[in-house]
């Protein structure tokens, strides 16, 4: 089976890197619900996701975003967008959760304010 959506994870000394490429739907999100759900296992709650090369994302995708977001500020740590463009910036925006997520336009500009 081919998948639509990449998931690349990076991890770094003061964060988690979880790099989007693709189309995130109900479909392909279970995938990104899966290295999500290991990450948290494993206590990664400061991530930073780039979002840059991701080309659709609906509803599903929106939820499983939201939820992975308030899972990490729960748990004390955060979870930042990257590189959000396009669709998915308009997405957010309609939508109005442009709000609840810290976004970004570059990865750079996300580490550069992890203290934040």
């Amino acid at each position: 089976m081919t998948t639509r959506l990449g998931v690349t994870v990076s991890h770094e000394a003061t964060h988690t890197l979880v790099t989007l490429t693709g189309e995130l739907d109900v479909i392909s999100g279970e995938r990104l619900r899966t290295v999500l759900g290991k990450l948290r296992e494993e206590g990664g709650t400061r991530l930073v996701v780039d979002t840059s090369e991701l080309t659709f994302c609906d509803s599903m995708g929106l939820r499983l975003l939201l939820e992975a977001h308030d899972r990490a500020v729960e748990a004390g740590g955060f979870m930042k967008l990257a590189g959000v463009r396009g669709v998915f910036r308009r997405i957010l925006t309609v939508t109005g959760l442009h709000a609840a997520f810290p976004i970004y336009e570059t990865v750079a500009d996300a580490l550069a304010a992890l203290d934040d």
